[in-house]
């Protein structure tokens, strides 16, 4: 486990460009989502990265500044999850809650698509 097969990255290689891809994607908005900061940008999960059908979606992930991510998101969940739901809106923020109670083990191919999928936004977002 963990080598190259026949030329084709593992489960694991892919999980790690595609959390890379999805960073450069979110952190490419430029701003701190909550206040606006343009310093040390990061990337946040609504919903635990753990779970991997919503780690990748972009409807998942913020882009906050440090103070915001770790001095807020994560010492007042209560809030942030409340500031969310204004902020994605009520339905879209029950729509990412429903996908990330699902169980999702991709595979392969499925890693490989997303990635695909994610590689052709962020070649768009540097053509702005």
């Amino acid at each position: 486990m963990g080598s190259k097969a026949f030329g084709t990255l593992t489960k694991t290689a892919l999980k790690k460009k595609l959390d890379k891809i999805c960073g450069e994607i979110v952190r490419a908005r430029g701003r701190c989502e909550h206040c606006g900061s343009k310093k040390n940008l990061q990337t946040a999960h609504i919903f635990s990265r753990s779970h991997l059908n919503t780690r990748w979606d972009l409807d998942n992930l913020l882009c906050l500044c440090l103070k915001c991510h770790l001095y807020w998101a994560h010492k007042n969940p209560i809030e942030f999850a409340e500031w969310v739901k204004e902020y994605l809106g009520q339905e879209k923020y029950e729509v990412l809650k429903e996908a990330h109670n699902q169980t999702y083990k991709p595979s392969i191919e499925d890693l490989q698509v997303k990635l695909q999928t994610l590689k052709k936004i962020a070649d768009e977002g540097e053509q702005e």
